[in-house]
Order: C-alpha cells, then structure tokens, then sequence
C-alpha cells in the first residue's frame, strides 16, 4: 500500500487515436473514474476526420488532467508516432500507455501503483479480457522476479502481453521509442528492446482492462495481409535477425516469421513483393543462390513444397 506520509506518483497514460468519436468517450470516463486520483491522461490525435477532437475536448474542459495534442505535421502518420509525441509531452514517474477503444477497470492504477511501491518494481503487468464486468479474482496470483533476460522469454511467447497491459517506470525508458517505421507488432518490437534491461518485474493475475472488440476496432483495423502491415512484419524479421544473430533461439524465431511472412506472399500470388525482398527470403530458408530460384518457382507454381516452418515434436 502508498505510504500515506509520501507523495503519490503521477501515472501517466498515453492514449493514439484517429477517428474514435463514436467509442472514446468510454475509455476517458473509464479514466476519469479510476480510484487512484494522480493521473494526467495525454490523447494525441493522428488526423482525425471526425469530431474526436470535440469529444475530447469536453474532457479537457472539465478535468485539467486530459490533455489534447494534435500530431505535429514533422512527425510520420501512425499510432507509434503519436505514443511517442505523448511521451515527450507526459511529466508521470510511470507511463501506462493505453488504446482508445477500451475500457480501464476503476481499479486498475490503484492496484498497479499499490505492487510498484510494495514491490519496488520497474515493470507492473496485469492482464485483459474480452468479458465486460468479469468479477475479478479475491486472491490473484502475484509473481515478483528479477531478470536482465527476461526478454528471451517474451520474444519466444513464454509471456505474453499487449500494450495496455504493461505499466512503465519512466527511469528505465531512457531513450527507447516506439519504431515509427512498423505498422504491426509495434509493442511487441518495444518491449523486446525494453525487457533486454536488468528489471524488476511484477505479474498481476487480474483482468483490469475490458478488450473490445469492435467491427472498426484497432486490432481489427491491423487486418492480416494489408501491404504495410506485411511489410513492417518483413521489416520486423529482418531487425529481430540482425539484433539477437547470436541467439540461436532468437534467430530461429526470427528467420521462422521470414518463412511465415513468404508463404503468405506466395499464396497470394505476390511476386513483386518477394522479389523485393529476395535476398532476404533466400537467407532465412538457407537456400544457395543457385537453388533458391527453382524452389521459389516450384512454390510459385504449385502453391506446395515449402519448408517446414514449424518442426515437428519429436
């Protein structure tokens, strides 16, 4: 529990938005009504068509801790851009970063500020569900530990998290930033980088964010095999391959999205994009340069004969 004699912390929670008129009013009074009062919620805007821009303004008006940004025009269109335009503009000792189209439990600062200062903890982690008013556990499971490899484990799926899940000492961000060139798995690719830190970790069984579901939901948006998403998941195993190319684990995992990202090409007939990549793809499947010619025909052709993404159990 907060020491009643110490100053509480300011939470900071960041949340992109582009044309949520229709949905974000949920998600600002789910934040206007958290338990825990010293919080300052930053909206930042990626050129809503809208009135998101009205709405949030009513928030603004009335309660000084919303705060409205517009993206500025220098920087890239895109969710991460505005995360990270939030962050320069945020002041909290922790950043909980946040999406606009869901829902906080009134208690879920409280409960992740109550384990950061009990448990002295750079990384306070609950979970999601996609369940409006689940009855939360009594008892939950709370799993504290220290680790500078940690993120072994997140890249290989061992633990797995999403964005609004994750709340971040702001000593241990330092200079790590969204990558504003991905369009996919843009947490997944920060937290990689940020879990590499030797950091204290603490794991919340408890759902404290309702996950909707939307039909213009932004995991829904994110569709599967738009051309910028399926680039940024070739631009992601490409930088997961160079940064941990001495991992062998890390570099299976990497080489294995490659694998998964040109079998998508190919049952779709995309040629170019492959072309466009070709070195890249001859790498990760281990092909010679007078071989890889014929194996990528013979797939082209028949739709069959890939390698084995995933080996089998033995």
């Amino acid at each position: 529990m907060l020491n009643p004699k110490a100053m509480p912390p300011l939470v900071s929670i960041i949340i992109p938005t582009y044309n949520r008129a229709h949905i974000i009013d949920e998600t600002l009074e789910s934040i206007a009504g958290q338990t825990y009062q010293d919080w300052e919620c930053i909206v930042v805007d990626d050129g809503s068509t809208d009135t998101t821009k009205d709405v949030i303004t009513i928030y603004t008006n009335k309660d000084a801790r919303f705060k409205f940004f517009s993206r500025p025009a220098h920087k890239p269109k895109g969710a991460n851009a505005c995360r990270n335009y939030g962050y320069e503009k945020s002041k909290g000792t922790y950043i909980q970063w946040f999406d606009s189209d869901d829902i906080m439990r009134p208690e879920k600062l409280q409960i992740k500020i109550n384990h950061a200062i009990a448990n002295t903890t750079d990384i306070i982690v609950d979970t999601h569900t996609t369940v409006e008013n689940l009855v939360l556990k009594e008892n939950p499971k709370i799993e504290v530990f220290e680790s500078a490899n940690f993120y072994i484990d997140y890249i290989l799926g061992k633990k797995s998290v999403i964005t609004n899940d994750v709340m971040v000492k702001r000593a241990v961000i330092g200079s790590h930033r969204f990558d504003e060139n991905l369009h996919k798995a843009q947490e997944y690719e920060f937290f990689t980088r940020l879990f590499e830190q030797k950091l204290r970790y603490c794991f919340v069984d408890l759902p404290l964010t309702y996950y909707r579901q939307t039909q213009d939901s932004i995991s829904k948006s994110n569709s599967k095999g738009k051309p910028l998403q399926v680039e940024s998941l070739i631009y992601l195993s490409k930088i997961m391959r160079k940064r941990h190319c001495e991992n062998p684990l890390l570099l299976a995992r990497a080489e294995r999205l490659g694998r998964k990202m040109y079998k998508s090409l190919i049952k779709r007939k995309d040629l170019k994009t492959v072309v466009n990549h070709y070195q890249f793809f001859r790498k990760v499947h281990h092909k010679s340069s007078a071989i890889f010619p014929c194996f990528l025909l013979y797939n082209f052709i028949t739709g069959r004969g890939f390698d084995i993404i995933k080996p089998k159990m033995k």
